[in-house]
C-alpha cells in the first residue's frame, strides 16, 4: 500500500489529511481551514504515480513540522516548587564547604610542595637512592608520551594530505550539487543563521522534488513544475516568493558566478496561485488595544516567571506608543532605557538582537509610559535583558523571539482575532500617527523603516523634535495606569 496515493477515476491524486492538531493552521484559497491537501498527479499509471508523489509526501512532511514548530511553546523558566529550590541551595552549600576545605588543604601542603620542587632539582648524583628512581621513572614517562605524540602527529599529517588529495580528486569527478552551492552561501555569513536554517530546508526541498541534486540539470520547466506542486499544496503567493525563490536564486546565482550554468533558470520566475482573501485589516482594533492593554494592568499568575509578568505588563504598551516591532521590545536591555538630550528613550539597537534594518535608532517615550513607571527599569550600563532570563534561547530561536511568541499566544487568549496580534500594533500606530497628522517622515523615523527613496536618507532628527511628534498622539485610557 502506497501512503497518501488516491484514485479517483483511472487518474492518480496525491491526498493527505490535515494532522487534527493543526486544523485551522492551513487555510484553503477562501480562507477556510483546510482539511486536507488532494490534487491530480496526472497519470493513470500507478508505478509513476508513486514517483510523483513522493516529492509531495516530503514537501508536506515540511509542511507540518514548520506548523507544528511555530506552534511549539518553549517555556524560558520552569517554575521551581518550594522543596527542590531548598534541596538545590542545601546541595549548592554542600559543595561549596568542600570546595573550601580541599582549597584548604591544598594550601597547607604549600610548604611540603616548595621541598620536594627544591629536592627534585638537584642532580640524582646527590638526591637518595628513592628519588633518583623516581625521577629516573619519570623521565621515562616523559619520553614516552613524547614518542607516542610524534607518532600521531605523523600520522595526522598523513591522513590530512591524503583527504585533501581525495577531495580534489572527488571534486574533479562529481557533479556540482545544489546543496553544495548554498553551503558555499550559508557559511559567506551573508544571511543570519535563522535565515540560512529555513532557506536550508527550502532547498532542500527542491532537490527531493528534482530526484538530483545536479546544478546543471535544473530547468526553468523544473522550476514552474515546483512552483505549481507547492501552490497546490495550498501555499500562498507571498510564502512562495518571499520564502522558497529567494536561496533557489542566490544558489544558482553562484553557479551562474562560476560559470557552470549560462543564466540563472529561477530568475524573474513568476508564481501564479489564487490571491490571498483578506477578511479584516491587520491593525488592532480600539476594543482590541484595549483588552490587552487592560489585561497587561491584571495580576498575572502566581506561577508565571517574573520576567513573562514583566514582558505582558510593559511590551504592549511600548509598542501601543512607539509602533516598533515587539522583537525589539522584548530584546530591550536595562542599559537601553536612559534618557538622551534630557529626554526618556530606549535606545533599538542591533547590540541586543535582531534589528530589521541593522541600524540602531533612539525612540522617544511618551509621557503616559513615564507616568506608569516605566523609568524605573532603566539602570546605567547593565546588559541584563529587561524580559527574559539572560542564556535562554538559541542562536536560531532567540529567547526575545520565543517571549513574543508567548506574548502572541497569551493575546488569543484574550480572545483577540487579528491576523498577528503582536504586528497589528505596529499598523495601528502608523494608522494614528496618519489620523493624527504626523509627517510620513517622522512615522519612517520612529518606527524603523527604511527611507522611501534616496532623498529621505539624507539629514537626521534628533529626539527633542520626535518627542514633540509623538506627545502628539493620543493617550490609551484604559485601566488604573
Amino acid at each position: 500500500m502506497c501512503t497518501h496515493l488516491d484514485k479517483t477515476g483511472s487518474t492518480y491524486y496525491f491526498r493527505r489529511p490535515v494532522p487534527t492538531d493543526l486544523i485551522g493552521y492551513f487555510t484553503t484559497a477562501t480562507g477556510k481551514p483546510r482539511k486536507e491537501w488532494k490534487f491530480s498527479l496526472r497519470t493513470r499509471d500507478r508505478e509513476e504515480a508513486k514517483r510523483l508523489l513522493r516529492p509531495h509526501v516530503s514537501e508536506s512532511d515540511a509542511l507540518i513540522d514548520d506548523a507544528r514548530a511555530a506552534l511549539t511553546a518553549v517555556p524560558l523558566t520552569t517554575p521551581v516548587a518550594p522543596a527542590d529550590e531548598l534541596r538545590a541551595r542545601e546541595e549548592a552549600e554542600v559543595a561549596a564547604q568542600l570546595a573550601a576545605e580541599s582549597a584548604a588543604r591544598h594550601l597547607a601542603r604549600s610548604p611540603e610542595r616548595i621541598r620536594v620542587r627544591r629536592r627534585l632539582q638537584r642532580s640524582t648524583a646527590e638526591m637518595e637512592p628513592a628519588d633518583a628512581a623516581f625521577v629516573d621513572l619519570m623521565r621515562e614517562k616523559e619520553a614516552e608520551i613524547a614518542k607516542l605524540q610524534a607518532t600521531v602527529a605523523a600520522k595526522d599529517e598523513a591522513a590530512e594530505t591524503g583527504a585533501a588529495r581525495a577531495s580534489a580528486l572527488i571534486k574533479r569527478h562529481t557533479v556540482a550539487a545544489l546543496t553544495a552551492f548554498f553551503e558555499r552561501y550559508a557559511g559567506s555569513g551573508a544571511a543570519n543563521p535563522k535565515t540560512v536554517v529555513r532557506w536550508r530546508s527550502r532547498v532542500a526541498a527542491l532537490v527531493s522534488y528534482l530526484g538530483h541534486d545536479d546544478v546543471s540539470r535544473v530547468t526553468r520547466a523544473d522550476l514552474n513544475r515546483w512552483i505549481e506542486s507547492l501552490v497546490a499544496l495550498g501555499l500562498s503567493k507571498k510564502t512562495i516568493e518571499a520564502g522558497y525563490l529567494p536561496p533557489v536564486k542566490v544558489t544558482l546565482g553562484l553557479a551562474v558566478d562560476d560559470e557552470l550554468i549560462p543564466t540563472n533558470p529561477a530568475s524573474a520566475l513568476r508564481v501564479r496561485a489564487p490571491r490571498a482573501v483578506k477578511l479584516r485589516e491587520r491593525d488592532l482594533t480600539d476594543d482590541e488595544a484595549q483588552t490587552i492593554l487592560n489585561a497587561s494592568l491584571s495580576a498575572q499568575p502566581a506561577g508565571l516567571a517574573e520576567k513573562h509578568a514583566l514582558a505582558r505588563r510593559w511590551v504592549p504598551w511600548l509598542c501601543a506608543y512607539t509602533g516598533a516591532r515587539v522583537g525589539e521590545i522584548t530584546q530591550l536591555r536595562a542599559k537601553d532605557v536612559r534618557r538622551e538630550q534630557g529626554v526618556w528613550i530606549i535606545h533599538i539597537t542591533p547590540e541586543a538582537g535582531s534589528v530589521k534594518t541593522h541600524e540602531a535608532r533612539s525612540v522617544p517615550l511618551h509621557s503616559h509610559l513615564i507616568e506608569q513607571g516605566l523609568a524605573k527599569l532603566a539602570i546605567e550600563g547593565d546588559e541584563t535583558p529587561l524580559f527574559y532570563t539572560k542564556g535562554a534561547g538559541n542562536e536560531v530561536n532567540p529567547a526575545s523571539k520565543i517571549r513574543a511568541a508567548d506574548l502572541a499566544k497569551w493575546a488569543r487568549t484574550l480572545g483577540i482575532t487579528a491576523p498577528a496580534p503582536n504586528h497589528g500594533w505596529r499598523h495601528r500606530f502608523k494608522t494614528i500617527a496618519r489620523a493624527t497628522g504626523l509627517e510620513d517622515y517622522l512615522i519612517e523615523r520612529i518606527q524603523g523603516h527604511a527611507p522611501r527613496n534616496a532623498a529621505g536618507g539624507y539629514g537626521f532628527v534628533n529626539v527633542v523634535t520626535l518627542q514633540a511628534a509623538i506627545e502628539r498622539l493620543p493617550r490609551y485610557e484604559v485601566g488604573n495606569p
